[in-house]
């Protein structure tokens, strides 16, 4: 039986109480990016029923007849809405998922799904509380790294914030295997990206092993976020805060499917993204170039089998 991660939880409303909590919470967040790449939070302010709405308009949206979806189906990766199904070995649908740019909402909304009816009004206000919550964490990040909590704020918020939706149906039976893969191994290119989710799946790379290539399971807890650091992050840190890698697999015994919502936080579309200055010096030199969110999809599409983040190394 694969082994859990022990995750951080963090109590974010210790954030508002005094000083002396927030010192200590930010503490905790700077500790947890350290060792593992990944935190979950709690107390976070996201409403119960915003949070249900948005996992149940989703499911819904998932089960409209396929004519249906038709105009949201494509394979082009820059596309701002695009509906996917992608198959498993045994050509059985593993996952299907909806991507959905967010911010600017005005310039994207209209592209959102009309059905249910009800999708963009449910999601547009999910999408605008966990941008929030992703800002207060990005600043909380910034002062852990002692760069202070509104450095690049402007630009956080200026921000292009991406949303995908995935729905894991049951897998199929395969009686030599317990196991389904739901999605492979990957970083996000993201600065962060936060993860609600209905049940267990996420498994993270453990990075304080000795052979640093053990799987372990997140734990679930209900209602709460997963923050995962994405490639951008580790190019502003300076690899202080390295990304976090991750899969999703699935028991092949369960009997529910399982979705889960990603909020990818990053800067605009074209804005070049550079380590910070201050986390440069004689003993921490650049590690990294600078690079936009186009840059990663064009490499994407390149088919590149370098991950994008090695492609921005700086050798010496």
């Amino acid at each position: 039986m694969l082994k859990s991660i022990q995750v951080p939880v963090i109590d974010l409303s210790l954030l508002r109480r005094d000083p002396s909590s927030r010192s200590l919470v930010i503490g905790e967040i700077r500790q947890a990016l350290q060792s593992q790449g990944i935190l979950t939070v709690v107390n976070h302010g996201i409403s119960e029923t915003i949070i249900e709405e948005a996992l149940e308009v989703n499911a819904k949206l998932f089960d409209i007849p396929p004519e249906m979806k038709e105009e949201l189906i494509s394979d082009d990766l820059l596309k701002p809405v695009r509906y996917s199904t992608v198959q498993c070995q045994a050509q059985t649908a593993a996952r299907d998922f909806i991507k959905l740019y967010a911010h600017p909402f005005e310039d994207f909304v209209d592209l959102w799904p009309k059905y249910p009816t009800d999708y963009r009004e449910k999601m547009g206000r999910y999408k605008v509380e966990i941008r929030k919550l992703a800002i207060e964490i990005l600043g909380c990040i910034m002062e852990s790294l002692n760069l202070g909590a509104n450095y690049l704020k402007e630009n956080f918020e200026q921000g292009l914030q991406m949303l995908v939706a995935n729905n894991y149906p049951p897998p199929f039976t395969d009686s030599s295997k317990n196991i389904t893969i739901g999605a492979p191994i990957h970083t996000d290119h993201s600065i962060i990206t936060l993860l609600l989710q209905t049940s267990p799946g996420l498994q993270v790379m453990d990075k304080t092993t000795a052979d640093n290539n053990s799987w372990k399971l997140v734990p679930f807890l209900q209602g709460s976020f997963q923050v995962l650091v994405g490639d951008h992050l580790e190019v502003l840190s300076n690899g202080r805060y390295v990304s976090v890698i991750h899969r999703v697999v699935l028991e092949s015994n369960r009997n529910q499917r399982r979705i889960s919502i990603a909020n990818l936080q990053s800067l605009r579309m074209d804005e070049i993204l550079e380590t910070a200055d201050e986390l440069v010096d004689d003993k921490h030199p650049k590690l990294y170039k600078g690079s936009s969110v186009r840059d990663y999809l064009k490499n994407l599409i390149s088919k590149d089998s370098k991950p994008f983040l090695n492609t921005l190394q700086i050798v010496p």
